[in-house]
């Protein structure tokens, strides 16, 4: 995994080719941002989504992340495991908890329980199917150096996602009232029929993942978002 020096050279290069972009309409960049990630057809019938990660923290050596995400309502869970770490954690729009190494569960409170719901409609996957699903009840604003401001409701700020002259994304800025979460992007691969980027990092290099496997589904799969032991 690449980390501190490679991600400077990554925004060395796609920073000095920003330019171009702002001779493009915001709506040709919003078509072309979904487009580089896969198509609207692909994400418009993509309600589930399944994702296997190699992920890397400060706390731990490599952990294997399997995350279930469903893209309609609220509803997460996440499974991460090594051989000293493993821990489950999920919610939905009722409740949230989660599991430790020691078989002990937890409840999230409420202020975790909003925090989780208010980024769960601001991350990559289902900002691509609002996009690909209901555009209209979007807004877009285009500044300088290619950043895209992405609104809900007319002024409610869901994210602000900085591009590359391909208009490919390269900073992702989740902004709620319960705060802001930025991941930094690498160059896109392929995993199945999606375009993601290839790894993604915390802003201060906390964490860090690669994709192993990405799976969407149109009806969503028999998983349970409720505690173990319910």
């Amino acid at each position: 995994m690449k980390q501190s020096l490679f991600i400077f050279l990554w925004f060395l290069l796609t920073s000095s080719h920003h330019i171009c972009s702002q001779e493009k309409s915001v709506e040709t960049v919003v078509q072309e941002f979904i487009e580089n990630m896969g198509g609207e057809e692909l994400w418009s019938t993509t309600n589930f989504i399944y994702l296997k990660e190699k992920m890397w923290n400060k706390q731990t050596d490599a952990i294997d992340m399997e995350v279930w995400l469903d893209l309609t309502t609220p509803k997460s869970k996440i499974k991460l495991k090594n051989e000293t770490f493993d821990r489950v954690r999920a919610f939905t729009s009722h409740r949230g908890w989660g599991k430790l190494e020691n078989g002990r569960q937890y409840e999230f409170d409420s202020l975790r329980l909003k925090q989780e719901i208010a980024n769960w409609k601001r991350n990559i996957y289902a900002i691509c199917r609002r996009i690909a699903v209901d555009k209209d009840e979007l807004t877009f604003n285009l500044s300088p150096n290619n950043i895209l401001e992405i609104y809900e409701d007319t002024n409610k700020l869901l994210c602000i996602v900085e591009l590359n002259a391909n208009n490919i994304p390269i900073k992702w800025n989740m902004k709620s009232r319960y705060g802001e979460e930025v991941t930094i992007h690498g160059p896109l691969g392929t995993f199945g029929r999606y375009s993601l980027p290839r790894w993604s990092t915390s802003l201060d290099g906390h964490w860090q993942f690669e994709y192993v496997e990405v799976k969407g589904f149109k009806t969503a799969p028999k998983i349970s978002f409720e505690p173990e032991n319910h």
